[in-house]
């Protein structure tokens, strides 16, 4: 070796430098580290320093010269000697104190630097020597005709020998002399070329008699020009022990317990693979795993232990998979495997368990889930402790809380976590309680739950678990959120209270306000309000809005004709739902905020309108609710609108009643005192004097009366009837014929059936009087007069046998004044005329059958 050098920094021990340079090397002693390294070159075979390892000088060693041993002289105690520092590849050494110590040093240099020189002539030279010397965990050493020509320090550890032990010992002295034998058999057959294992189990006898069992791995090698073997070994010894235990226990084990090799080989099975699979143990062992493993199941199973090889994980997954049985069909198999690949057992130790019934189970169950997942409802089961086993995700789909706050725990926990008040509480554990202890098999409630996300309200119906022994075990319940639906049904309850509140109403206003509140109660809707159609202003006017929608909107003043969004929907009369109204060029309120508005027409008076500050807040069941209020709200405004106009007409009539009377009072004092005076005269004058001049100043006499009487009865009976009654017209006809036919007594009445009217009897009596009067005036003493009630309308008939009226008089003949006799004032009829409008009839003249005259009163708007 006289071509290489060895380097020594700083002081080294005595005797160190010359038993060096015995080994046949050169030596070049220099001061420190930096002078050491300039001193680095190609015929540097190592480098020896007194003192602490120095990582970072040996990195500037190798990235100067590549790998060269570069040995470390510490103290003893201070570090491992013969061991590798922390990864850094630098040799710890003991420093020697003896001449024998420094030669064994020496040697140990000469070793490491000619196994250094002959690892660098391969390739991965580097990875080699660092594995041998500075990394490996085994005892490796060279040997060459039974000798040890290198060896790294874990080999002197495990023989218990130093390095000039080891140096003047054969390989053959540690073996065990029961395993000489085939040691020297396997090397023999090697160095002639056979076929001769790789691997192999041998034992060592350390220097204390003690036997190690190792495993051992050997490769043939030119070393320095001659035949050698490269030895690596393994102490086993402990994991002998362990694994004998372990296969005791394996033995017994229920689970089938496999060993597979890293090229997916049988190499164990435990005796239960009989129970498990039916075939005989060890009747698998050296069969491919994939060879017995389903087609479609393999590419699973081999990614799962490829992650576990490639990533050095411990464990696998477990992985289910379908395994050929011994009857050739499939069981199903849940595998857990422990990767022992960087270990002796050189594998995967693979737990297997059958689950072919479990997988049946898990099957049925999972149909049963999906299910009770399909039929959108909320599932829970409870045992028969009241403790909650299983609920389903549509239950836990209404809230955020995980499924743990509520599995395995009793179902009070709701109540304590203050999801469920005390009341709801006690109506869910009663029904409960009734359900297990056997005394029902349905219950259904309702409670409100609390949670964190919002209120819901709801319903439960809750059935028995029956087990096998007909004793209840559990119980399910089936949850239906019913939130919306008693929502729903609030809303119905206030839109009815609102309409009852309407039809008590009696002005616009009062109604618009009505509106306004059931905008909150009703629809749940805090903007909100009502627009009125103002004719005289031809406008919308705001007339009540809630204090948030005045609050949004302003001061609103009246909308005029085609301005705003209200007029459109006003004028279309069809609701609208306005999206993204900030953006709508014919809003009327700029600048609002608002985001959305439905606005429902009040057909003829106005509008009605809801408006959110958000997105898609107002498509849902209200909207047809609010269609329901507006058209409520029509209907009571028509009402409104009608009677408002019969008070005023009342008012109208009252004012012409008050005039009517003022002039019956007039007539009755300027026109009968004067007529009376005359009469009184006219009897005088009959004293003094009797001519037919007379008689014809009585008959003016009579007539005028007649015509002031009739004038009063028009003036005092008024346009409206006051007061009522249900009536017999039978009965009232005789009273008024009595008085009408006084002078034609042989004039007859025919009353023709049964027929109640509603009217006021003195105004009805005074109607048919007229009649009557009319008919004999006109038909003579003889004639005959029909009552009687209409064939195909309510009301009733006067006809009788007279002549009749011509043709071109009937558009007249109830018109004051009217007559063709001279005896007639001309008002009976318009009294006739009076009286049915008094009472909101209609009347008709038609011909009888028998020519005369015939009046047909319809009653359908009696009042």
């Amino acid at each position: 070796m006289s071509d290489s050098r060895v380097v020594l920094v700083d002081e080294c021990p005595d005797g160190l430098v010359e038993a060096v340079e015995r080994r046949g090397f050169t030596t070049e002693t220099c001061e420190g580290p930096d002078a050491a390294f300039d001193a680095l070159d190609d015929g540097v075979g190592g480098v020896v320093l007194c003192g602490d390892v120095d990582t970072e000088f040996v990195s500037r060693i190798r990235d100067r010269v590549g790998v060269v041993p570069v040995f470390f002289l510490v103290t003893h105690g201070t570090a491992s000697a013969g061991g590798s520092a922390h990864g850094s590849g630098a040799i710890v050494v003991g420093l020697p104190r003896t001449k024998k110590a420094t030669a064994a040093v020496a040697a140990r240099i000469e070793r490491t630097i000619e196994f250094s020189r002959w690892a660098s002539s391969g390739r991965d030279s580097d990875s080699l020597y660092r594995t041998v010397v500075e990394q490996s965990h085994d005892a490796i050493f060279i040997a060459q005709d039974g000798d040890f020509r290198f060896w790294n320090r874990r080999l002197t550890e495990l023989t218990g020998r130093s390095d000039d032990e080891l140096a003047e010992t054969a390989l053959l002295d540690v073996i065990h002399p029961d395993d000489r034998e085939k040691v020297s058999r396997i090397s023999e057959t090697r160095r002639r070329g056979g076929d001769a294992p790789v691997s192999y189990e041998v034992r060592l006898v350390d220097a204390e008699g003690g036997v190690r069992e190792c495993a051992a791995n050997v490769k043939d090698i030119e070393y320095h020009g001659s035949y050698g073997v490269l030895v690596s070994m393994r102490d086993v010894t402990e994991q002998r022990a362990t694994e004998a235990q372990f296969r005791g226990l394996v033995e017994l084990a229920r689970d089938l317990v496999t060993l597979v090799g890293t090229d997916g080989r049988i190499k164990y099975q435990s005796p239960s693979v009989t129970d498990v699979l039916g075939f005989e143990p060890g009747e698998l062992v050296g069969r491919r795993v994939a060879d017995l493993i389903h087609p479609d199941d393999w590419e699973h199973v081999e990614a799962v232990f490829d992650h576990a090889l490639q990533t050095g994980a411990d464990g696998t997954e477990a992985v289910r998979y379908r395994h050929r049985n011994a009857e050739g069909s499939w069981t199903w198999l849940e595998s857990v495997g422990s990767n022992q690949a960087d270990t002796s057992v050189g594998g995967f130790v693979v737990t297997s368990r059958n689950v072919t019934e479990q997988r049946s189970y898990e099957q049925r169950l999972k149909r049963y889930e999906t299910i009770v997942e399909s039929i959108g409802q909320g599932a829970y089961v409870v045992d028969e402790s009241g403790v909650v086993q299983f609920i389903n995700e549509t239950a836990l789909s209404r809230t955020t809380i995980p499924m743990s706050a509520f599995v395995g725990r009793h179902i009070s926990a709701l109540r304590d976590a203050g999801y469920l008040a005390d009341e709801y509480y006690e109506r869910a554990e009663a029904a409960l309680d009734a359900i297990l202890d056997g005394e029902s098999t349905r219950e259904r409630f309702e409670i409100e739950l609390s949670l964190p996300e919002k209120n819901y309200v709801v319903e439960f119906t809750v059935s028995p678990i029956v087990g096998d022994d007909d004793e209840v075990v559990g119980a399910v319940g089936i949850s239906t959120d019913v939130t919306a639906r008693k929502r729903y049904e609030q809303r119905l309850n206030a839109l009815h209270a609102s309409t009852r509140r309407l039809t008590g109403a009696t002005n616009r206003e009062e109604v618009a306000e009505i509106v306004r509140e059931a905008a909150t109660e009703v629809l749940d809707y805090a903007i909100s309000g009502v627009l009125l159609y103002d004719e005289s202003l031809d406008a919308l006017v705001p007339t009540a809005f809630t204090d948030e929608a005045w609050a949004v909107f302003g001061d609103v003043p009246p909308i005029p004709r085609g301005a705003g969004l209200t007029w459109e929907v006003f004028e279309r009369g069809e609701h609208n739902l306005y999206r993204d109204v900030g953006s709508n060029p014919r809003r009327f309120v700029l600048d609002a905020g608002v985001k959305e508005e439905l606005i429902v027409p009040i057909p003829d008076h106005g509008v009605f309108f809801v408006a959110s500050l958000g997105d898609d807040s107002l498509a849902d069941q209200r909207i047809a609710l609010a269609k329901v209020l507006a058209a409520n709200t029509r209907a009571v405004l028509d009402r409104v609108e009608r009677e408002q106009l019969l008070r005023r007409r009342e008012r109208e009539l009252a004012s012409q009643n008050e005039q009517l009377e003022s002039f019956a009072s007039v007539v009755s004092h300027d026109l009968k005192n004067p007529l009376n005076a005359a009469m009184g005269y006219l009897e005088l004058a009959r004293e003094q004097y009797d001519g037919d001049e007379l008689d014809r100043v009585a008959a003016a006499h009579d007539r005028m009366a007649g015509i002031v009487e009739d004038v009063l009865a028009l003036a005092r009976n008024g346009q409206t009837v006051e007061e009522a009654e249900r009536l017999s017209l039978g009965s009232v006809a005789e009273a008024a014929w009595t008085t009408a036919a006084s002078d034609a007594p042989e004039a007859t009445l025919v009353v023709d059936g049964e027929i109640s009217v509603n009217a006021h009897r003195g105004r009805l009596r005074q109607l048919l009087e007229n009649l009557f009067s009319n008919a004999i005036r006109h038909g003579g003493d003889e004639v005959t007069v029909g009552v009687g009630p209409l064939d195909d309308r309510a009301g009733f008939y006067v006809e009788d046998d007279g002549p009749g009226i011509p043709p071109d008089d009937r558009p007249r003949i109830f018109e004051a004044g009217y007559t063709t006799s001279s005896e007639g004032t001309g008002f009976g009829l318009s009294v006739v005329m009076s009286v049915v409008n008094a009472h909101g009839w209609s009347v008709w003249f038609v011909e009888s059958d028998d020519g005369g005259a015939r009046f047909e009163i319809t009653t359908e708007s009696n009042r």
